[in-house]
């Protein structure tokens, strides 16, 4: 019996007998083979989107594609964390973290963590995709860091990470994404096992985007409809590249499997609906998104975070699961750290550190007076904390307004 199959779900041992596209313009020489190298999936994901298995001549998908719904047909819902999916539910957290130390107390060993992620990504696109398969010494390296200081204080690496510059190319953008899973998993109370399969997951969900050629990550325009095709095709060969690596879970490839699917069907590369997409895939969706609008890319200036958040607010229950939305808009602020604000008093700051007692008093880092003139000396300001006349903050503002480009600050 010949069953539609995304090539994201190839496997070894299944039998292909028909293609999405004519034999001759792959390099198979055989119409109907089965798969018996992982050589085989990667031509078969670098010249097709999706494949008919005969389930009777070879092993089954973990998923068919319903050609006439466009809907998944399930033997059995991808894999997924209950008692993740329990806290979605509930709200009832396993774990109530605290700071252990001050924003300001944890910048250098958050600055420690950045440094040793960004090289240990670094390696992986300069030497690891020569074997093929990650080194998951490497990638426990790049996490394990990160994860520690944001359980100590989330805001110092959020803060660090806000001010590095993101590239397409050299992935540094997955370390903000990890930063962000752990901060959203962390406000929720998920385990540490638990954070450490989220972030594992956001910093490599996008790594197969070192199979695509260069030229298509650095284009200066929007992608053409057969672009688009190509950029999706990162997906399945990061879910190859991850089958490969030893010591990398089911989660963690659902994760990257699963990340651009929605809510409402109307992801890829399979439309799936609803719960059927694992809760960490859930949550890794609405990460990929924000991070997509706050970063600046080749062809479109970065999102405000505040407008950011609005947007994924008003995605909720649509693309995005309403109970997640939720939560994420609860951990990230009103004003999420890194953001830039202007005072009643007419004062400009950043936000430092969010306060999540009382969300609209975060603690900021002052940097024009009411004039708009330069403070000669940066100082950290907390808004529960006023003796004089109190104010607060009016409103939200855009990068790079008054000419202050957060980017720049260093503290």
């Amino acid at each position: 019996m010949d069953r539609k199959v995304s090539t994201a779900y190839l496997k070894l041992g299944m039998y292909v007998s028909k293609l999405d596209c004519p034999w001759v313009k792959t390099p198979f020489l055989i119409q109907g083979f089965l798969i018996k190298e992982e050589e085989d999936i990667f031509q078969l994901v670098k010249h097709c989107t999706f494949v008919y298995i005969d389930t009777e001549l070879g092993i089954e998908a973990d998923m068919y594609y319903d050609t006439t719904t466009r809907l998944i047909q399930t033997r059995q819902r991808l894999a997924s964390n209950r008692h993740v999916e329990n806290i979605i539910d509930t709200g009832k957290k396993t774990v109530d973290y605290k700071d252990k130390s001050t924003t300001i107390e944890e910048l250098p060993a958050a600055k420690a963590a950045l440094e040793k992620a960004s090289e240990c990504v670094a390696h992986f696109v300069e030497h690891d995709f020569n074997s093929g398969q990650l080194d998951i010494v490497t990638v426990k390296n790049a996490v394990s860091p990160i994860l520690e200081s944001m359980i100590r204080n989330s805001d110092a690496f959020m803060w660090l990470a806000k001010m590095q510059k993101h590239d397409e190319y050299t992935y540094e953008h997955s370390i903000q994404n990890c930063a962000l899973g752990i901060a959203f998993g962390r406000h929720m109370g998920l385990n540490k096992r638990e954070l450490n399969t989220l972030a594992t997951g956001l910093l490599l969900m996008d790594i197969g985007k070192i199979r695509l050629p260069r030229e298509l990550l650095i284009k200066r325009s929007l992608l053409t409809s057969a672009e688009v095709e190509l950029m999706r095709k990162h997906v399945a060969f990061t879910v190859e590249i991850l089958r490969k690596t030893k010591g990398i879970n089911e989660h963690i490839i659902n994760i990257a499997l699963t990340h651009h699917e929605r809510y409402d069907g109307s992801g890829y590369p399979n439309g799936l609906l609803g719960m059927q997409t694992p809760a960490y895939g859930r949550m890794a969706a609405i990460i990929d998104c924000y991070d997509a609008m706050i970063t600046t890319t080749a062809y479109r200036e970065a999102l405000p975070e505040h407008k950011s958040l609005q947007n994924i607010y008003n995605l909720r229950d649509k693309s995005f699961q309403i109970e997640l939305v939720e939560h994420f808009m609860q951990c990230m602020g009103v004003y999420p750290t890194g953001s830039l604000v202007e005072l009643s008093s007419g004062e400009v700051g950043a936000v430092l550190s969010q306060n999540t007692q009382q969300k609209l008093k975060p603690k900021l880092i002052m940097l024009l007076d009411k004039d708009k003139h330069p403070y000669k000396k940066q100082t950290v300001f907390d808004l529960t904390k006023q003796d004089t006349t109190p104010v607060h903050i009016s409103k939200s503002l855009e990068n790079n307004t008054y000419g202050v480009d957060v980017k720049q600050i260093r503290l």
